[in-house]
C-alpha cells in the first residue's frame, strides 16, 4: 500500500471504510502499528474513533468514559506542532491526572509505547480532529520514522480530514474487523479471507459478526449494503437497492 493509492481513493470518492483500511495499512507499513484517529463534531458529545489498537484497549477506553477526558483530545489536538505521546514520554507531562496516566499506561501495556500527534483540524465550532501515530517500537525508533516520513504523511492525513465518518456516530472497528470487511467487500469468501489473513474461517466469522453489531447490520448482506451505500453517498450518488452480494 502506497500513499498514491490513498490519494486515488480520495479522488474517486471512496467510502470511509475503504479510506481507513488503506490508510492504516500504509501507516503500519511505515512502522505505526498502533494508530488512533479521533474526531469530534458539534452534533455529538462523543468523538468518532478508529484505531488499530487491540479490542481490549478499545473496550477499556469506552467503558471507562475516556471520551470525556482523553489527554490526546484535551492537549494534543490543540497543537499544530506534533506532540510526543505514549508510555515512553508520559513522565514529560506533569500536568496529567492519575486517571489520564492510567489510560496511557494501559495503552502501553497493549503495545502503544511511543508516538506523536498530527492535528488536522484545530478546536473550532466543528471540534478538533487528528491522529495519534503510535508504535510498539522504542521512542528513538519512532523519532527516526517521524524524521523520515512526517512531511509525506501530513498532507495525506490533512486530505483525509472529514473523510472517515467524523460527523457520524462513533464506530470503533478493530484492525481484524476492518481487514475482514475490506476483503469481503472485494468479493472474497470466508475461506479465502481466512487464507489471506492466516486465520481460521471461524475467526473470520467472529470478526464479521462483531462488525455487524457495531455497524447495526443484522446480516452480512446488510453489512455489505451499508458499505456500498456509504461509498455511493461519498460520491454524491445513490446506492442500487437491488445490488447483489
Amino acid at each position: 500500500m502506497h500513499a498514491d493509492d490513498i490519494y486515488h481513493l480520495l479522488a474517486t470518492g471512496a467510502c470511509p471504510e475503504a479510506c481507513w483500511g488503506a490508510t492504516w495499512r500504509y501507516l503500519d507499513h511505515l512502522g505505526f502499528d498502533r494508530v488512533i484517529y479521533l474526531a469530534t463534531s458539534d452534533i455529538s458529545d462523543r468523538p468518532s474513533v478508529r484505531t488499530t489498537m487491540p479490542d481490549g484497549f478499545q473496550s477499556f477506553y469506552m467503558d471507562n468514559g475516556y471520551t470525556q477526558d482523553d489527554p490526546f483530545l484535551q492537549y494534543c489536538l490543540s497543537s499544530p506542532v506534533p506532540i510526543d505521546t505514549g508510555k515512553a514520554h508520559m513522565d514529560q507531562y506533569a500536568y496529567l491526572t492519575g486517571r489520564q496516566k492510567d489510560l496511557i499506561a494501559t495503552a502501553g501495556d497493549e503495545g502503544f509505547n511511543a508516538g506523536f500527534s498530527v492535528a488536522v483540524r484545530y478546536p473550532s465550532t466543528h471540534g478538533p480532529e487528528g491522529w495519534n501515530l503510535g508504535s510498539s517500537q522504542s521512542a528513538r525508533e519512532v523519532e527516526a520514522i517521524k524524521a523520515a516520513h512526517l512531511e509525506q504523511i501530513k498532507p495525506l492525513l490533512f486530505g483525509l480530514s472529514g473523510r472517515l465518518g467524523a460527523a457520524g456516530p462513533t464506530v470503533v472497528l478493530s484492525r481484524r474487523e476492518t481487514q475482514c470487511l475490506d476483503l469481503l467487500s472485494r468479493g472474497l469468501r470466508i475461506k479465502a479471507i481466512a487464507v489471506e489473513l492466516g486465520i481460521k474461517p471461524v475467526t473470520v466469522d467472529m470478526h464479521l459478526s462483531n462488525a455487524r453489531k457495531k455497524m447495526n447490520a443484522p446480516t452480512t448482506k446488510n453489512l455489505l449494503r451499508k458499505y456500498w451505500e456509504t461509498a455511493e453517498k461519498a460520491k454524491g450518488g445513490h446506492a442500487d437497492p437491488h445490488a447483489s452480494f
